[in-house]
């Protein structure tokens, strides 16, 4: 019942009983009534929202949908076919083209009787092609004559008596001819139209699909925001805990040192009493001969006395919170990050401080016509940052000469159940510190030697025994971020070290630069440049090139030193990265036999205090000046 045609005013079905439809300039269909009682004369249509002014456009019945609307109505409603030959309410049956006639099978009957109608080729109503029952029409002035001809000049359709007279000097022709002529027109704009449909429909479905890949981009940009604001809470509160941490060692350092210089005062000041109170004592109770024998005596204590005299008011000054570059960092916040749109000026603006970050999400633009989301252009960019796959744990580094390097940024961890307790414990926030654990564990499987701990997992050598297919030879990194604070200071003391050691020789010394097959950065106290902690690369026992004033050894000093390392087993090369000072320490190029582990030590605790933390995986802030260091480092 759907099927049946609409007016696109009152949105009523047309019927075949109904008010006969009418054909607005849209091709939209409007009912009789509602023509004969628009206000103001004039028609909107529902459909499109055209309106139409009836006193400058006549419409005319739309013929087609009367023959749509009795082609459905044989098929849907065919009771409300009537016979039209007796109008006897008898449901019609048949439909005689030449009578031009519905009839009902009693008609029918007798129908066919009649001479003059028995030749009639009848047609059975359910069998009738669409439009197959309405006759050729007629012309209007000369009754009976059927319209055969079409005058182009008058655009109408004329009879053959038409022609002979007032349209003789007409350009006129067949029907037939002038019919096929406008059905090829007709099907021609209908294939235009179903053309540009099918355009609107791909349009469609590419703005569709990028709705959906606009959502989910969202999603992960949304998803990565609360990631890197989460990472930045985290090292702020990171950042607050060393900050407390350097202040209790600072007070811890400034209170023993005031303790020391109370004791040594008090002592004085009770010595000073005892010889104020004996001068007292001589003064009062002495003869002369006293005075004499005591003078020097007496003298000499009080000069004692005198060479210490303390100031006249001991100034202590407090612990001050330096806020240096707070403003900057506040600014840096709130410029920090940004969501690249439809590459408005702003957008710019932003995509000219990319410099900043590490990396950028942008909505994609999947179909070439969506212009309202629109990619980066690469040209204001041409150096882009490296982009960490979390799926591989590798950053993909464009070359200077256009080339891509792939280095692998793996999840190292702390082997906690190897520390050393005699010496150190990994907390359980991952860092290694150089203090034993508040609960002492057997010594099962721990090392006894070295003065730190490992990582959790080996790295093996591009063929051993063990694998079957060659490891790949793609370079690995990591870093260590090491906070120090300076007890007591000391000769020939290391402070702590970050290298790798092959499986056989982790235990072998307390240190790992005193092993053999062992290779670490190694930050000590030399005995050369005495009043500051220097730096060096350590081979296999032998130190190299020493980096002095790594940072001051006087005691109640704080630091955070920050050190990299390369590693290409597939190539034997193997580099150590000062990252405060931005420079390659060494590069060192050997033959291993045996799987790799990385190593992490600390010193004495009663010389330095030492909390470090391993840099792994999606945790590396890849700069471009640690980019070209790694470059540095493999070349």
């Amino acid at each position: 019942m759907d099927d049946f045609p609409k007016c696109s005013v009152c949105q009523q079905q047309l019927t075949l009983k109904g008010p006969a439809p009418y054909l607005l300039p849209c091709l939209h269909a409007v009912c009789e009534t509602c023509v004969t009682s628009a206000a103001g004369g004039v028609i909107s249509c529902s459909t499109c929202q055209r309106e139409v002014n009836l006193t400058d456009t006549s419409l005319q019945k739309d013929a087609v949908r009367q023959k749509e609307i009795f082609h459905l109505t044989v098929k849907h409603r065919p009771t409300e076919l009537l016979c039209t030959h007796e109008d006897d309410g008898n449901q019609a049956a048949c439909w005689c083209p030449e009578c031009e006639e519905l009839l009902c099978e009693y008609c029918q009957n007798m129908h066919n009787s009649f001479k003059a109608t028995r030749r009639h080729v009848v047609e059975t109503i359910v069998d009738t092609a669409p439009g197959g029952m309405h006759a050729e029409p007629v012309c209007k002035l000369h009754k009976r004559y059927p319209l055969e001809y079409f005058d182009k000049s008058c655009n109408i359709l004329i009879c053959t008596k038409c022609r002979a007279g007032d349209h003789a000097e007409h350009d006129v022709e067949d029907l037939d001819v002038a019919s096929d002529a406008a059905q090829g027109q007709i099907e021609q704009h209908g294939k235009n139209v179903t053309a540009h449909h099918t355009s609107h429909q791909a349009y469609l479905k590419s703005i569709n699909k990028a709705v959906n890949d606009t959502k989910k981009t969202s999603s992960a940009v949304k998803e990565t925001i609360h990631h890197t604001f989460h990472s930045l809470r985290t090292q702020l509160d990171q950042r607050e805990k060393e900050l407390i941490i350097d202040l209790d060692n600072q007070t811890k350092q400034k209170l023993a040192n005031l303790h020391t210089e109370q004791v040594t005062s008090e002592g004085e000041s009770e010595r000073c009493k005892w010889t104020s109170d004996y001068i007292k004592t001589v003064l009062r109770y002495a003869s002369n001969s006293d005075f004499l024998t005591l003078e020097s005596s007496i003298q000499e204590t009080a000069q004692t006395h005198l060479r210490s005299v303390p100031p006249e008011l001991h100034h202590s000054p407090a612990a001050v919170f330096n806020m240096r570059g707070l403003e900057k960092l506040k600014s840096d916040i709130s410029k920090f990050g940004s969501v690249v749109g439809d590459g408005s000026a702003s957008d710019e603006h932003t995509l000219r401080d990319r410099g900043t970050q590490t990396d950028d999400i942008h909505l994609p633009d999947p179909e070439n016509t969506l212009k309202h989301l629109k990619l980066p252009d690469a040209s204001k960019d041409p150096t882009p940052l490296p982009q960490f796959d979390a799926g591989t744990n590798t950053y993909s580094l464009e070359t200077e000469i256009g080339t891509t390097l792939t280095l692998q940024c793996p999840k190292l961890q702390l082997d906690a159940a190897r520390a050393n307790a005699d010496r150190c414990h990994v907390t359980t926030a991952g860092q290694l510190v150089n203090s034993r654990p508040a609960t002492q564990h057997r010594h099962s499987g721990r090392l006894r030697k070295y003065w730190g701990t490992c990582a959790s997992t080996p790295i093996p050598l591009p063929l051993t025994p063990s694998t079957v297919t060659p490891v790949p030879h793609t370079p690995r990194y990591w870093e260590t971020h090491s906070r120090v604070g300076v007890v007591s200071g000391g000769w020939w003391y290391p402070v702590l070290e970050v290298g790798v050691v092959e499986e056989s020789q982790v235990d072998s010394e307390r240190c790992v630069c005193y092993q053999r097959r062992s290779w670490c950065v190694c930050v000590w106290s030399c005995g050369t440049h005495r009043g500051s902690l220097c730096t060096s690369v350590w081979q296999q026992g032998e130190g190299g090139k020493c980096y002095s004033n790594t940072m001051s050894d006087t005691p109640g000093t704080q630091a955070t030193l920050h050190y990299g390392v390369v590693l290409d087993v597939g190539r034997g090369r193997l580099a150590f990265i000062d990252l405060n000072r931005e420079v390659v320490l060494a590069k060192v190029d050997v033959e291993w036999s045996e799987s790799l582990l990385p190593m992490f030590g600390v010193g004495r605790s009663d010389r330095y205090t030492v909390n470090m933390k391993v840099i792994s995986g999606a945790d590396i802030t890849m700069t471009d000046t640690k980019k070209s260091l790694i470059y540095d480092a493999l070349n």
